[in-house]
């Protein structure tokens, strides 16, 4: 009798964890998450591959997801997007959002939201070859939406990507000359915002931060 009760215990805690269910992108990457007590992120998340100061990285179905949590509470979600990771934004911005199951593009971003981004960059000449640099395209959302900040980055490594960053290059150069793009002072300009988001339109977004007081590269 106590070996059945034994095998029938031990095969019921089988079928529990053998039926648990991971936490999927659509759960984590929420705009339900924002605000979340760090516990309650890590109870639905896992626990975190990595931490770095306040930056946290969870791995949810193969995709990379970065929580930053400050004063106690997550205020900033960042998903890396590729083939097999893509983010739906509609529970954090609502109808400014593009359509979910398409990749994101910056011209996706600027049509559903409206437009009014503000474009910077890490470098876009003489970079150097420690890090791929990457193109920043932030956004400032509505009352409706909270006020959410959206940051669309680019990491300028494939040839549309590359392609272009020069193209946003050759207008500010021709406006403004070389010494304005090496030294990054349309970080703080805003005249080519249009420029940028002209040749960035149809680029694929590398990565995609939602949350509050989103810090973006200076002039």
């Amino acid at each position: 009798m106590r070996h059945a009760l034994r095998v029938g215990f031990a095969c019921s805690i089988a079928l529990w964890f053998g039926t648990a269910q991971a936490a999927t992108v659509a759960e984590v990457f929420n705009g339900d998450m924002l605000g979340t007590n760090p516990r309650y992120f890590e109870s639905v998340a896992g626990i975190p591959r990595e931490s770095n100061g306040n930056d946290h990285v969870f791995k949810v179905q193969g995709c990379t997801i970065t929580a930053t949590v400050e004063g106690n509470s997550v205020s900033k979600l960042r998903m890396e997007l590729g083939d097999n990771c893509q983010a739906d934004l509609s529970s954090f911005v609502s109808s400014y959002a593009p359509a979910p199951g398409k990749p994101l593009t910056v011209g996706a971003f600027v049509a559903s939201s409206g437009g009014g981004l503000s474009y910077s960059a890490d470098c876009l000449t003489l970079c150097g070859n420690a890090a791929d640099p990457s193109v920043f395209a932030h956004w400032e959302g509505p009352h409706a939406v909270g006020f959410k900040e959206v940051m669309l980055e680019v990491v300028l490594a494939s040839d549309t990507a590359l392609a272009a960053a020069s193209q946003w290059e050759g207008v500010m150069t021709k406006a403004k000359g070389e010494d304005y793009v090496t030294d990054t002072r349309f970080n703080c300009d805003p005249q080519f915002n249009e420029a940028a988001e002209k040749a960035f339109a149809e680029v694929p977004v590398s990565a995609v931060t939602i949350g509050t007081g989103l810090s973006k590269p200076s002039c």
